[in-house]
């Protein structure tokens, strides 16, 4: 698992390219378990195409229940994980969506990390993350949720779609994501997230 406070490095496009480029068509490998580098900063490069454009299937913040920390971690790793090669130059654009659902701290520790391109088959087949996330029991010695602190696991399942029909075998991860708040009323913000 990754180091608390540190974001997941490059996880979904490193293990993509690994998978068609020098690992070879066929051999998937497993998300770091490392530090991240998909990013917030305000110097990253601009999406491909307007900034008004996002990727297929994103949560709408605007009707999301902030107050509950479910709802708040599933639709972050969303945001994290939904890279799409017509939109985005890398991880660090699909990080930069989801700074909103991101505590300060974890934004600065995002914002100093760097990012991973897309990986030219994705670019060929204009292909764009199809996320599925599946909600799992928080797995070790985690103390339970108080009004301020929660934790949850989700297993990530990643299927990299080409606008032409092209498909790649998924890549999956499990995420840790701890979250927190100022007060019981307060959103929830993330804090942490750790992926295996």
């Amino acid at each position: 698992m990754t180091a608390p406070g540190r974001p997941p490095r490059v996880a979904l496009l490193a293990a993509l390219a690994c998978a068609v480029s020098a690992c070879g068509v066929g051999h998937r490998a497993a998300p770091e378990a490392t530090s991240a580098s998909p990013t917030a900063a305000i110097s990253s490069p601009a999406p491909a195409t307007t900034s008004s454009a996002v990727p297929r299937g994103l949560p709408d913040l605007s009707r999301l229940d902030q107050r509950d920390a479910t709802a708040v971690s599933k639709a972050a790793l969303t945001l994290m994980w939904t890279v799409d090669s017509a939109i985005d130059h890398g991880q660090q654009d699909a990080y930069q969506r989801a700074t909103p659902l991101l505590d300060s701290v974890y934004k600065a520790v995002i914002a100093d990390e760097g990012g991973g391109g897309i990986p030219g088959q994705w670019s060929r087949h204009r292909a764009y993350a199809k996320v599925r996330l599946t909600r799992q029991i928080v797995q070790g010695d985690v103390p339970a949720d108080t009004p301020k602190l929660a934790h949850r696991q989700w297993r990530i399942d990643v299927t990299p779609t080409g606008r032409d029909g092209w498909k790649d075998a998924p890549v999956h991860a499990t995420a840790f994501v701890t979250l927190r708040r100022d007060g019981p009323d307060d959103p929830w913000r993330v804090s942490a997230v750790g992926t295996t």
